[in-house]
């Protein structure tokens, strides 16, 4: 029953895949568009590239017309270039790129770093969005919201692959942190004006879970990235500017597995329950940011000015607060961060190494317009 299951998950990727092809150019301003079928293709809905998806759904007609605001969630895995993506999208006017909040409660308990610099509860930012939400906190209060999210996290993955219609009761745990988790983007909306936030969360049983709510409207933004880069990247020792330490590093074989059951939990549940679908790579995104930025504007109607992407991304200093994300590119966007493909893996993570994460993955990969060729590892020299 597993294997059918994930066989029509794969025969479905691969099925809405389209062939390999340079973006072609464009020009234009990209506008909210009109209504269309669920699944339909129509000319010019962004660049043609392998791995590229996405799907729009009628509105929801029980949303009440006064919950205007937005969230894009960027579901995945780590390390497949979320906090670019983010940090891009926060570019387009009425956007505000928060970070990742699927653990903000830990990490506000704990004192962890904004990537203003501040502590979170010092934050000018989150401590005003914290009192827009909920007043002023009672002494341990952070702390018992931030078990809160512990147990829902670790303990309701049986909503990712739960029908939409399936009922999450107010007065349960996942009931109340959905109802917390509403006002604190609702407060984020109010106290910067945004009508849309992203959160590069990840964590598909978190994104399941706020796409439930019927407070505010989630989208999801399938992101994907090569296993192999990904699998270098958790292999890399890289500080952490929002918590002491290095941050956690992860063998290939792990991330493998991480890698699959994480898109396929994205592919089986937020495919669903959000508003709308749009699966993005990250490859395509480095390269062609434009012709994506496109993509995401036709599939979930957010208005982006052609152009958005030109220079990079450049944050004035301290004029951004992030929760966590990758400490290496919120530091290099306060000086100018210009987008290009970071693909050190092919010369840096072993043949060996590449094999098993392609043999593990090799399913998804090839829906994922991914090859399963193995890079040529360069010897450092002296090293026979």
């Amino acid at each position: 029953m597993v294997l059918s299951l994930l066989w029509r998950i794969l025969m479905s990727v691969n099925a809405r895949s389209v062939s390999p092809a340079k973006p072609p150019p464009h020009a234009g301003r990209y506008g909210k568009p009109q209504p269309h079928a669920r699944g339909s293709s129509r000319p010019g809905d962004g660049p043609d590239v392998p791995g590229s998806e996405f799907l729009g759904q009628p509105p929801d007609t029980t949303r009440s017309p006064e919950h205007d605001l937005q969230i894009l969630y960027v579901a995945g895995i780590p390390r497949t270039g979320s906090t670019v993506l983010g940090q891009l999208l926060s570019n387009v006017p009425g956007v505000t790129f928060v970070g990742e909040l699927n653990f903000f409660w830990r990490r506000f308990a704990r004192a962890e770093v904004c990537s203003c610099g501040q502590p979170l509860p010092a934050c000018p930012f989150w401590s005003a969005v914290v009192r827009e939400a909920y007043g002023e906190l009672a002494p341990g209060q952070a702390e018992q919201l931030a078990e809160l999210e512990r147990h829902v996290l670790r303990r309701q993955f049986a909503l990712t692959l739960a029908p939409g219609a399936w009922p999450v009761p107010e007065a349960s745990r996942a009931g109340r942190m959905l109802a917390e988790r509403a006002q604190l983007y609702q407060a984020i909306g109010r106290l910067t004006g945004a009508g849309w936030i992203i959160d590069a969360g990840k964590e598909p049983i978190f994104g399941a879970l706020l796409a439930r709510s019927k407070a505010v409207a989630v989208g999801t933004i399938h992101l994907v990235r090569d296993p192999r880069a990904v699998a270098y990247s958790w292999q890399k020792l890289i500080p952490s500017d929002s918590e002491p330490g290095y941050m956690t590093r992860k063998a290939a074989g792990k991330t493998a597995v991480h890698w699959v059951s994480q898109n396929l939990l994205v592919q089986l549940g937020l495919k669903r329950l959000g508003t709308t679908y749009v699966r993005v790579r990250y490859e395509d995104m480095a390269s062609y940011p434009e012709q994506v930025l496109r993509r995401i504007s036709l599939a979930t109607g957010l208005a982006i000015e052609a152009g958005a992407a030109t220079g990079g991304i450049t944050l004035a200093p301290g004029d951004h607060h992030m929760v966590a994300g990758n400490p290496g590119v919120r530091r290099a966007a306060s000086s100018g961060l210009q987008l290009r493909p970071d693909e050190a893996w092919r010369t840096k993570l072993p043949a060996r190494k590449q094999r098993i994460v392609t043999a593990v993955c090799c399913g998804l990969m090839t829906g994922y317009g991914y090859s399963l060729r193995t890079a040529k590892e360069v010897t450092p020299p002296g090293s026979r």
